[in-house]
């Protein structure tokens, strides 16, 4: 039994939507696997049925079973399971290094956890960082699924949706620009709308990308940069930042990217973007099927479950370091901070704030 770690976070988000589908997608190649939250009775709305799930604080391995822990928290969990042999998941980079200091390097091949003996990579960007660290660190690339069924083409709109959680000062300056220039004048014979996508289901943020001529991406340090990818899909022209992990697929060719807080490029862009859906709309159309083309072939489910395959059956075979080799009980780390509590509500809020600080910061 593979038990893949969950956060008992108090709303739906995109990294745990990539653990269920990790979860779903060892259960479809045969290897039987559990998402573990740590509440007992907890699930998370908007995934609940979409893998097979486990709430306990506590749970007892057996041997050749295996233990897979988030990234998140750095090395502050390592203590935790200090004996069990560990693969850890890594989604974003920026996690790695947390508890760490300026002037010593963090024990162990990977950093902070004696115990770990594999990663598995979601993105590029990760992989290529993992594999820096350490020669001796094993990697595997496991791609992240775009469902190519949710994330559809629709009739397109003159409609630009953007997420306001992610550089939301940015987007403001951008968006003033555009306002400033009278894209968005309520007067005008066929104006272009503005669409938030917050406090939405999963279905109702496809169906406004499915709308959406234009997506406005706000990434900043993302492993992957999940929302991008699937405006993409859903055929729209994403404009704005990679967070670096997006460049994987956010080429020139197929989207409009922007240098760091670049906010009149941003509005140059989608005023480029917007001329082109208006004025050569085959050309848009082009673009869009050229980039959907590419992120439901590289991100499919049959492309995650073949590296599943791969990864998990060299981690799972006799003899594997990875696996457990005699009964333990192994605790979650909600026994400690559950997410669900004000504690971890103030975790969020903390990162949030911490990352508009650094925007400031580097504007000065």
């Amino acid at each position: 039994m593979i038990r893949l770690m969950a956060p008992d976070l108090p709303a739906l988000s995109g990294g745990l939507k990539v653990m269920y589908d990790l979860v779903a997608g060892l259960e479809s190649a045969g290897l039987p696997a559990r998402v573990w939250h740590g509440r007992a009775g907890f699930e998370v709305a908007g995934l609940a049925g979409t893998a097979p799930v486990e709430a306990a604080p506590r749970v007892r391995l057996e041997p050749g079973d295996l233990l897979v822990m988030p990234e998140v928290g750095g090395a502050k969990w390592s203590g935790l399971n200090p004996e069990v042999p560990t693969v850890m998941l890594v989604q974003g980079i920026d996690f790695l290094a947390g508890g760490a200091a300026f002037d010593r390097a963090l024990p162990g091949t990977y950093p902070g956890w004696p115990q770990a003996v594999a990663a598995v990579a979601v993105s590029d960007v990760i992989e290529e960082y993992l594999r820096a660290l350490s020669p001796e660190l094993v990697v595997h690339r496991v791609p992240v699924v775009v469902d190519a069924e949710r994330f559809a083409p629709q009739a397109k709109e003159r409609l630009v949706s953007f997420m306001p959680r992610r550089r939301p000062e940015d987007l403001m300056a951008a968006l003033q620009l555009l306002h400033r220039r009278g894209r968005f004048a309520p007067g005008s014979r066929e104006p272009w709308r503005l669409q938030p996508i917050e406090a939405m289901t999963p279905a109702q943020v496809a169906d406004v990308l499915g709308r959406s001529a234009v997506f406005l991406a706000g990434g900043e340090r993302e492993g992957f940069g999940l929302p991008a990818a699937e405006a993409m899909a859903a055929g729209a022209h994403v404009v704005g930042w990679t967070g670096h992990g997006g460049r994987e697929f956010l080429l020139p060719e197929l989207a409009t990217t922007v240098d760091d807080s670049d906010v009149v490029a941003m509005a140059d862009g989608v005023e480029a973007a917007m001329d082109l859906f208006e004025h050569d709309r085959a050309a848009f159309d082009a673009r869009a099927r050229a980039g959907r083309d590419l992120v439901t072939s590289r991100y499919s489910r049959s492309a995650q479950q073949q590296a599943l395959a791969e990864a998990f059956g060299e981690l799972l075979a006799p003899g594997s370091p990875a696996l457990v080799r005699e009964p333990v009980v192994v605790t979650h780390t909600g026994v400690h901070a559950p997410p669900t509590s004000r504690l971890g509500r103030a975790y969020v809020a903390a990162r949030t704030v911490g990352g508009r600080v650094k925007r400031v910061l580097r504007r000065r």
